[in-house]
């Protein structure tokens, strides 16, 4: 049928196929991949019905939409007006954002008594609204401005429950109206709330399209999520049983040390040191794992600096105190009282760099200092070592992932690391080289200070 049979039921309003052809629309655009307008758009499997909350503040433009949602079955439209209201009360019947003050009887003083009694009862109502809405499953809000002027707090806050899975949120608004709220002086920030308007007169063809292209977009967002978990959970075993089975090792293998034989005392060396390495790696992983997962969330807080440093310089001297090789390290006394700005994973940040000290040197005595700077604006952490050094063209690329410096056995996983942790921390690392021979490693880290009287 022509588009000259659909009706209009007024300005700013729904805009609808006639009732013969409205619902027969989804067996006829399933057939082809494409939408009419030249977008693709992707197959939604259709196993249950996907829940609609309809945020439409227009009564007419809600009973509209209400009856055609109630004629497809891929759809269940909830009425989220009623239950965050508690009855039927609107508001003003049109897409335009409008002040709270003035939608009240004329009169300055009456109408600002007004405004502020039913701001109060329709609070009273929300509040009760926003508990019962908050248990329901959605998988796609459709709103209009006024509602969502109305109900913006809500929206954000839904929103961020279903976090880490997007929930599409489609603003059904006129192109004035439109090019009003996302202009750049614009007071709204919902720019970043709203996915997609939607221009009304809505066509229900078009509609459908966006909500279906939406929808498997957020289906498969749950897929990799799902994915995401089994393959944590797995990652999560394996290190548990690789770090057993390495423990395993150096136990008995210090358990072995008193009854190997002279020429026996290197090999154990090895494999004590592989199973060092081996704890290491577990940790080293869990640690990248758990900043990949943070992403750029990683929450920062104000940390003591001197209790961290301590802690991992004994555990390097207790790790490397029975082996052959002689480990040193020099920690500044006393160490400053100063905070930094960090997360609870600063300490593999300098466990790593201790144990590179002591891994990548070929001196028969491993001399080790650490040393505390505190600036106006940032404190910087300098550990030193004796070793052969890092030449100025690897100084940047130890960092990169997998890069190793020169024929040492470490896999680059640690310093990448320590990269990214200092990072995200909003501080800096960096290699110079040590005046007496070797080199150090450069932690700079955003100092805490007290905000003035």
């Amino acid at each position: 049928m022509s588009r000259a049979t659909r009706r209009s039921t007024g300005v700013g309003n729904v805009m609808w196929e006639s009732p013969d052809t409205a619902g027969t629309s989804d067996t006829t655009r399933e057939a082809s991949p494409n939408s009419g307008d030249g977008t693709f758009l992707p197959p939604v499997a259709v196993t249950s019905p996907h829940r609609v909350l309809l945020l439409i503040a227009h009564r007419r433009n809600r009973t509209l939409l209400l009856d055609w949602f109630a004629k497809q079955s891929t759809y269940d439209a909830l009425d989220g007006i009623a239950i965050l209201d508690g009855s039927e009360r609107t508001g003003r019947d049109d897409d335009t954002p409008t002040e709270r003050t003035t939608d009240s009887p004329t009169g300055p003083g009456t109408e600002r008594a007004a405004t502020n009694r039913g701001a109060a009862a329709g609070s009273r109502a929300c509040d009760r609204g926003f508990d019962g809405l908050e248990s329901e499953a959605i998988d796609v809000v459709l709103v209009d401005a006024s509602a969502l002027e109305r109900y913006e707090t809500w929206v954000r806050r839904r929103l961020e429950l279903e976090r880490p899975l997007p929930l599409p949120c489609l603003l059904l608004a006129g192109e004035s109206t439109t090019r009003q709220l996302f202009s750049s002086n614009a007071p709204h920030g919902w720019r970043t709330l709203v996915d997609d308007v939607v221009a009304t007169p809505v066509d229900p063809a078009l509609l459908d399209r966006r909500l279906r292209a939406y929808l498997s977009l957020r289906e498969m967002a749950a897929e990799l999520e799902r994915r995401h978990d089994q393959l944590s959970l797995l990652a999560q075993v394996v290190r548990h049983d690789i770090a057993n089975a390495a423990t395993v090792v150096t136990g008995w293998g210090e358990l072995l040390r008193g009854d190997v034989s002279p020429a026996g005392v290197e090999a154990l060396e090895r494999v004590l040191r592989g199973g060092q390495r081996i704890t290491e790696l577990v940790e080293n992983s869990r640690d990248l794992t758990m900043l990949i997962d943070a992403g750029h969330d990683l929450e920062t807080e104000a940390m003591l600096l001197g209790p961290i440093l301590r802690v991992e310089v004994d555990n390097v001297r207790r790790i490397h105190g029975s082996t052959m090789k002689a480990v040193t390290v020099d920690l500044v006394s006393p160490l400053p009282a100063v905070e930094v700005v960090a997360g609870g994973m600063l300490p593999s940040v300098f466990a790593n760099l201790l144990s590179n000290a002591v891994r990548h040197n070929d001196a028969d005595a491993v001399e080790i200092g650490v040393t505390v700077d505190v600036e106006p604006d940032e404190v910087v952490v300098r550990v030193t070592d004796n070793g052969p050094g890092i030449p100025d063209d690897q100084k940047e690329r130890v960092f990169e992932p997998a890069t190793k410096r020169g024929d040492s056995p470490g896999d680059g996983l640690g310093l990448s690391l320590v990269k990214r942790l200092v990072e995200s921390y909003g501080g800096r690392v960096w290699f110079e080289d040590a005046s007496g021979g070797g080199v150090v490693a450069c932690v700079a880290l955003c100092r805490v200070t007290s905000s003035p009287p």
